[in-house]
């Protein structure tokens, strides 16, 4: 195997089954028969998944033309010109090769669409082959009895659907990009598409979500229920570099980032590799040596019995077609290899949280230095970089509070991924024992869990009766160690969709005044002007205009603040993510640096956290002079960081 298939850096990974935890009794009843059906139906589409065994992944877009596996954002879709395409080629040699299936890249990083898109101009309508390859690859694959998937890639870097930064050193990228509203339209319309014009899809893979963006960014929770909507018993599978579960319904172990199914594996995966020297066809394939027989054959020995699908990138080439030498090799695996009809059937998978929903905030006891509560919610997977709510060096218990950005009806489940990379080769940190309760208001909060799980990093799920839920403390009463961490959560329901029952706030209209708590001063609009970028600082209150604001919610768990004196937003200026980004007032942009999760903290304070950049409204220093400049700053629960909400 060449060094580059070994070393490439498209990130794949994550989501499918684990061990149960210890919780407090389902009440029996009608959830309780609901929970069955869900978990038999989704029992039955991974394993439906998982013995189809062997499928070709096909990576044909304009990277097939300019000789990169990254694709430039931004070419001309005229780049992609094969004379024709001929999908019935590849379905042939598929079929040759015993495979079951295959999966097309519709659209990869750089955004270019494989069918006639309705959102954007890059796609195949305007490039200088003008067909609708989605279509001719589903109906010749289908015609030969294969299954289809599609990959989807949610980064578009033309688009500019991209919006985490540097912090997590992913890929090195400078990205300032903030996701807006239409960009979440363009996403859902292009799914949409993709999920009702061409027939039943089996597989839906995600890439460029947890380990490029997370879920206070783009929300996982409407692509999840949109796909389930259009195509109930579609396999969702993100790629994220994980080896256990965490988002999506399987999991995706991407060989050449040296991720590859455990031993003894269960969980219901699919393994991705390449035959050639890249994830695209290049001028290098038709003559270079591939994945040989021999290793194809050894891959599908090893996988079959860690029920784990092994899918084999083969890439069509400029003309259309895959290649002489990509087609007589996967002859020669076909003439010798034949599925192991006497594997048991796929063990019972672990019971998921079907129905998430996104949390906007999350505040704890105490956490290590730069390991906030806010880094277990942001849906990345934290691959080669942790971005986890860690407590080391402090006693236990310690509790986290996740605020779900609103009361939703039938919650009942959450998952807890612990740490899966760390800098320091520690395993410390998996929590033992632990206690969870609800709430509505977070300030009263319930008992609904109890229980204990073993001290690993295998993703961990507890359990409890349907209930409107606003609020999820996770209290750590014990864990390997001496201390805890959190990489992930997902909440929401297993056998019912929650739904939103009421906001944190009316959003009708009520004029506030945002009181600091540390200074006792109300935020106040500079010298009561109304132009863009105007300073927003601390004064005492003096009962004007520009020191008061109206909330009006985003109908996503977030919120608009909006001076009452200026009629503009409070936003973090220059899409600033640092410490000490600077708090004034914008005009609607519609945009999410001008979004605000409200979350109290139990005694009549709030804290108002940012959607963009995941920081806390603060004043500067803690200062209680009057003209203090509130900014942005790390949570770290200071009093500085806590705000009364008070009808003016």
């Amino acid at each position: 195997m060449s060094s580059r298939r070994m070393t490439r850096r498209t990130f794949l990974g994550a989501a499918g089954a684990a061990t149960a935890a210890t919780a407090l009794p389902v009440i029996p009843g009608l959830s309780g028969l609901l929970s069955q059906a869900a978990a038999a139906d989704t029992q039955t589409n991974l394993s439906k998944m998982v013995d189809m065994r062997f499928g070709m992944f096909n990576h044909f877009s304009l990277g097939t033309f300019t000789n990169q596996e990254w694709a430039e954002p931004n070419q001309s879709p005229t780049l992609f010109a094969p004379p024709s395409v001929n999908c019935a080629q590849w379905a042939d040699a598929a079929v040759a090769a015993k495979m079951s299936y295959g999966i097309l890249t519709t659209k990869h990083h750089d955004g270019f669409a494989l069918w006639p898109s309705a959102y954007g101009t890059q796609n195949v309508a305007n490039s200088s082959y003008k067909q609708d390859v989605v279509r001719a690859y589903c109906d010749a694959f289908r015609a030969k009895g294969l299954k289809v998937g599609f990959y989807y890639s949610i980064w578009d870097r033309t688009f500019g659907v991209e919006a985490w930064e540097s912090r997590h050193k992913v890929t090195g990228l400078e990205i300032t990009d903030a996701i807006q509203p239409g960009d979440m339209t363009f996403m859902l319309g292009q799914i949409r598409e993709l999920l009702t014009n061409y027939g039943t899809i089996d597989m839906f893979m995600t890439d460029g979500y947890a380990w490029q963006m997370g879920q206070q960014a783009v929300s996982y929770q409407r692509i999840r229920s949109l796909v389930k909507e259009l195509q109930p018993d579609c396999v969702m599978i993100d790629i994220g570099g994980l080896s256990e579960p965490f988002l999506s319904d399987a999991i995706f172990f991407e060989e050449p980032l040296g991720v590859t199914a455990p031993a003894g594996n269960t969980y219901a995966g699919m393994q991705g590799q390449t035959i050639s020297n890249g994830w695209f066809w290049h001028p290098s394939t038709p003559t270079e040596g591939l994945m040989s027989k021999d290793a194809i054959l050894s891959h599908l020995a090893d996988l079959e019995p860690k029920y784990t699908s092994f899918i084999l990138n083969c890439p069509p080439n400029r003309n259309g077609l895959l290649d002489t030498n990509v087609v007589n090799r996967l002859a020669e695996v076909g003439a010798v290899w034949s599925p192991n009809t006497s594997r048991p059937p796929l063990p019972t998978q672990m019971l998921r949280a079907e129905h998430p929903v996104t949390p906007v905030s999350a505040y704890a006891t105490g956490f290590h230095n730069g390991e906030g509560p806010l880094n277990a919610i942001d849906g990345l997977s934290d691959v080669r970089y942790e971005t986890c709510w860690s407590t080391w060096g402090l006693p236990l218990p310690q509790s986290l509070t996740i605020d779900l950005g609103g009361v939703w009806s039938n919650v009942s489940t959450l998952e807890y991924l612990p740490k899966q990379w760390n800098r320091t080769n520690s395993t410390d940190g998996d929590i033992t024992s632990y206690t969870i309760l609800t709430s509505t208001d977070g300030v009263n909060f319930t008992q609904v869990a109890t229980g204990t799980w073993a001290g690993n990093q295998k993703t961990k799920l507890v359990e409890w009766p349907n209930r409107n839920v606003g609020f999820v403390r996770i209290q750590v009463d014990a864990a390997t160690g001496g201390y805890a961490n959190i990489s992930g959560v997902r909440i929401g329901g297993r056998s019912v969709k929650p739904a939103l029952v009421s906001t944190t706030l009316p959003g009708d209209g009520t004029v506030y005044r945002l009181v600091a708590r540390h200074s006792g001063k109300v935020a106040d609009v500079e010298g009561a002007r109304t132009a863009n970028g105007t300073n927003v600082d601390q004064w005492p209150w003096l009962n004007q205009a520009n020191q008061k604001w109206t909330f009006t919610s985003t109908g996503d768990g977030y919120y608009k603040i909006k001076g009452v004196g200026s009629g503009k937003l409070l936003e973090v200026a220059g899409l600033a993510r640092e410490d000490g980004g600077n708090v004034g007032i914008w005009a609607d942009a519609r945009a999410p640096q001008q979004h605000w999760a409200v979350t109290p903290t139990g005694d009549g304070h709030y804290f108002l956290i940012n959607r963009y950049s995941g920081l806390s409204l603060a004043v500067d220093e803690g200062s209680i002079a009057d003209g203090a400049n509130i900014e942005q700053q790390p949570s770290a629960s200071q009093a500085r960081q806590q705000w009364q909400i008070i009808p003016s």
